[in-house]
């Protein structure tokens, strides 16, 4: 379950993209979570989460609507469908991230550019 140590920077490196994407886990106030994600020079995308019972539930979910580069639709496609999916658990395993959205997963790593 999502908890402190989750927060911070964390990327997903990927052969169909030439750039990492990029996502940032913020505890705001109360039982709510800011996800926000990018691919450099692509759209941003964020969602709010809130935890309830147990479990996280998706209660917002924006994405900027800027052209993209053809080198990046790809990866951005395959991120806003996760997403949009209604993100559901978020787990931290060492220097890992792995995140649950509309049943499937995805693991990100500590950014160690921004770690630093």
């Amino acid at each position: 379950m999502v908890g402190k140590a989750c927060e911070g920077d964390w990327e997903y490196r990927t052969d169909r993209a030439p750039v990492p994407v990029k996502i940032t886990v913020k505890k705001f106030i109360g039982d709510d979570w800011m996800i926000a994600c990018m691919v450099p020079k692509g759209n941003m995308m964020h969602c709010m989460v809130r935890e309830a019972e147990g479990t996280l539930k998706q209660i917002k979910y924006n994405t900027t609507d800027k052209e993209l580069p053809v080198e990046i639709m790809e990866v951005e496609g395959l991120m806003a469908d996760f997403f949009e999916g209604g993100i559901t658990d978020i787990k931290r395993e060492g220097e890992s991230l792995r995140i649950t959205s509309g049943g499937n997963e995805m693991v990100f790593t500590l950014d160690k550019d921004k770690s630093m």
